[in-house]
């Protein structure tokens, strides 16, 4: 896992996802651009990385999470903390992991359908992306 410090960049979303995907890419790209909405099988967010964030949906359902992951386009996951200043960078095997210690089952708030989430940020989150920096 990699820990990656993030540039700060003017707001220009409400929604703390697509703020986070707007951070990392200015921070790896050096370019602003729009968050896209593409579907996890057609393609990641930056390059083949995933961007994600706490609250952000890991899969529709309650399938096996790796299972879900068989069809990503992403190789690499990036967990943006909830103050904007840092992404952890994960392989797959390792994103599973996260996902799975913190998962929480929640609804679409459009469908009422189950999906699975990442939880609220908290001191056990960090502390665990921490000890996995290497």
């Amino acid at each position: 896992m990699i820990k990656r410090t993030l540039k700060p960049i003017a707001r220009r979303y409400s929604n703390n996802g697509q703020h986070a995907e707007q951070v990392y890419r200015y921070t790896v790209t050096g370019k602003i651009t729009k968050a896209d909405n593409l579907s996890h099988k057609a393609g990641a967010d930056c390059g083949n990385v995933q961007i994600k964030s706490p609250r952000a949906t890991v899969c529709e359902g309650t399938l096996n999470i790796a299972k879900y992951l068989e069809e990503d386009a992403a190789t690499i996951y990036a967990l943006v903390t909830s103050d904007f200043t840092t992404a952890y960078e994960m392989n797959r095997s390792e994103y599973i992991e996260f996902a799975t210690e913190f998962k929480t089952i929640d609804r679409n708030s459009k469908t009422n359908a189950v999906k699975i989430r990442i939880k609220h940020e908290s001191k056990r989150m960090i502390e665990w992306l921490e000890a996995r920096v290497g």
